[in-house]
C-alpha cells in the first residue's frame, strides 16, 4: 500500500449514500421510537387519571432503543458536516487568539532567540584541545600552551579542524 493519494484511498473518500442510509434510517427510528414514546405515556397518565390499568406501557421498551439507535444513525450521518462547521468555527478564533497573545509576546520571543543565537555563537568557541583554553576563531596555536589548534591535510594544505579524521578539501585521512 503505497499510494497514500486520498483521492485513492476508499477508506478516506466520502461516503454520501452511506451518510443518506444513516440520516434516513435515523430519522425513521426517532419518528417511530418518538410516537411509540407518546402513545405510552399517553397510556400511562390516561390510565393514572382514570380508572384502569395502562395496556400500552410496553411500547415504552421499544421507544427507547429505537431513539437510541435513531439517535446514533442521526449522529455518524451528520458527523462530517458538524465537524467541518465546528472548525469553519474555531480556526477563526484559534488565529485570532494565537495573534493576541503573539502581540505580546513578539519582543520578548526576539530578545530569547537573539540570546539563544549568541550562545549558540559562544558555544561554537575554539578551544585548545590539550589544555581547554578559549582560543580566538582565527588562532591556529594555543596563545597558553602552543599546541597546534587545526590539522594540516598533507595532500593539500587545507587547514582542519582539530577533531577532524578526514580533510574537507580532499577527503584524505588525517
Amino acid at each position: 500500500m503505497q499510494n497514500n493519494n486520498i483521492k485513492d484511498n476508499k477508506y478516506l473518500k466520502d461516503h454520501n449514500q452511506t451518510k443518506l442510509k444513516l440520516r434516513k434510517i435515523g430519522f425513521i427510528c426517532v419518528g417511530i421510537g418518538g410516537l411509540l414514546l407518546i402513545i405510552s405515556l399517553v397510556d400511562f397518565f390516561a390510565a393514572f387519571y382514570g380508572t384502569g390499568f395502562p395496556t400500552l406501557s410496553f411500547l415504552f421498551f421499544i421507544a427507547a432503543p429505537l431513539l437510541f439507535v435513531g439517535g446514533v444513525c442521526l449522529m455518524y450521518g451528520y458527523m462530517g458536516a458538524v465537524g467541518s462547521y465546528v472548525a469553519s468555527q474555531a480556526a477563526p478564533i484559534a488565529k485570532n487568539v494565537s495573534n493576541y497573545m503573539l502581540d505580546g509576546t513578539r519582543d520578548e520571543v526576539g530578545k530569547t532567540v537573539k540570546h539563544v543565537v549568541s550562545s549558540l555563537r559562544e558555544n561554537n568557541s575554539k578551544f585548545c584541545p590539550k589544555c581547554n583554553t578559549k582560543q580566538d576563531e582565527d588562532a591556529k596555536f594555543c596563545d597558553n600552551c602552543g599546541a597546534r589548534l587545526n590539522k594540516i591535510c598533507s595532500s593539500c594544505n587545507t587547514n582542519n579542524d582539530d577533531d577532524a579524521s578526514f580533510c574537507k578539501s580532499c577527503g584524505k585521512k588525517l
